[in-house]
């Protein structure tokens, strides 16, 4: 039998079809995964105009998969996905394969791939959640373009009896918790009062890092911004 050093009781926070993966990634690492998510995704029905655009820009699996049932009649000259897990999602629900894949999942990165497309007269569509990463709209228009951005789901916080999510910690001796979205980390914050200090907390990227930053929590996070990164540094 293999013996692993310093396994970890790992908290992992993302929605239980998301999650398969990166439990058995924290297992094959001797890790003791414990699953809780920490929020819901609802698929929501904007009207979008149907036809071509210029760009189809997706900035997450689920926003891929919330708008698979629009593709039928909507379709883009160039798709880009942002981060390989969103690209990977395209190719499952949409049947096609992105053009620009940024390998970071930075939307900074991404937006100036963006720029440097000739935009004049071009229209862009977004879909994604109803609160999401900003979009640089203003930016964008100025430079001849229209970006649309249409909500297709929305992201809601799974809510747990009082005190749930504190005995949880405790009964099963969680020593790190892992974020994959500023939601999921504002969810928890929310039903948690226990001592944060006393957790190893891991962030799955800079955004969601950053977040936690700015409520007081210290996070780690890895040079590449996946839940295989992430199984590396716990």
């Amino acid at each position: 039998m293999k013996i692993f050093e310093n396994p970890k009781r790992v908290l992992v926070t993302r929605q239980f079809e998301q999650s398969g993966s990166f439990v058995n990634l924290l297992s094959a690492k001797g890790h003791y995964p414990f699953l809780l998510p920490m929020i819901e995704t609802v698929q929501l029905c904007p009207v979008i105009e149907p036809g071509e655009y210029e760009i189809i820009f997706f900035t997450s699996a689920n926003a891929v998969k919330y708008f698979a049932p629009y593709h039928h009649n909507i379709h883009g000259k160039a798709y880009i996905a942002l981060g390989e897990k969103t690209a990977h999602a395209m190719e499952v629900f949409l049947g096609i394969s992105s053009h620009i894949t940024p390998t970071v999942y930075d939307l900074n990165n991404a937006m100036q791939i963006i720029y440097s497309i000739p935009l004049k007269n071009a229209r862009i569509l977004s879909p994604g959640a109803e609160k999401r990463l900003e979009l640089p709209v203003e930016q964008i228009n100025e430079m001849g373009a229209e970006l649309i951005t249409p909500a297709v789901y929305e992201t809601t916080f799974a809510e747990y009896p009082a005190g749930y999510l504190d005995s949880f910690i405790v009964d099963n001796k969680i020593d790190t918790v892992t974020f994959c979205s500023p939601s999921a980390a504002k969810s928890f914050l929310r039903q948690f009062n226990g001592d944060k200090s006393l957790l190893d907390i891991v962030s799955i990227g800079t955004t969601t890092a950053l977040f936690l930053d700015k409520q007081g929590v210290i996070s780690r996070y890895p040079e590449n911004f996946t839940v295989e990164s992430m199984v590396e540094i716990i």
